[in-house]
């Protein structure tokens, strides 16, 4: 008996590899990006959490002790730099490195008009840290706060 044989030609197996592979490219795309993004996400909670930590510091000293001293910010753990910046390290963050900002308010100098006085009662409180890595795990966060002096 004479009959045709079943199977696939080479044409059929080849249009089935060249669709199973642009699926394994894009789930593999996809399984990269998650890892990126789970990464970026780590980065970006490990920075807020110290943020908040330097800035809890600098209101619990208060507005008379917010201010870049070594009282405030010791020597072993933060580089200070003049009277309005420390340095600080961010061990779990790759080439993580913070910055603390202290400085009067220019809005509260200006003068009250009932008595002539200058205002100067709030600090501006900024934390800033950044992080290295490649091009798609880099980053910065910024946190700030004012503090006000009530007598």
């Amino acid at each position: 008996m004479g009959g045709r044989c079943a199977g696939l030609t080479i044409i059929e197996v080849l249009a089935t590899a060249i669709i199973l592979g642009i699926g394994l490219v894009g789930v593999g795309s996809m399984v990269t990006y998650a890892t990126i993004s789970h990464k970026r996400a780590a980065n970006y909670t490990i920075a807020a959490a110290r943020a908040s930590k330097e800035l809890e510091r600098v209101r619990e000293a208060g507005y008379l002790g917010a201010a870049i001293t070594p009282a405030l910010f010791p020597e072993d753990q933060y580089t200070l730099e003049g009277d309005e910046l420390a340095w600080f390290n961010v061990d779990d963050l790759e080439n993580g490195r913070g910055a603390v900002i202290i400085y009067q308010d220019p809005e509260a100098d200006e003068t009250n008009p009932d008595t002539g006085e200058p205002y100067s009662n709030l600090k501006r409180v900024y934390v800033w840290i950044s992080w290295g890595g490649n091009r798609f795990l880099h980053g910065t966060y910024l946190a700030m706060t004012m503090i006000a002096n009530r007598p």
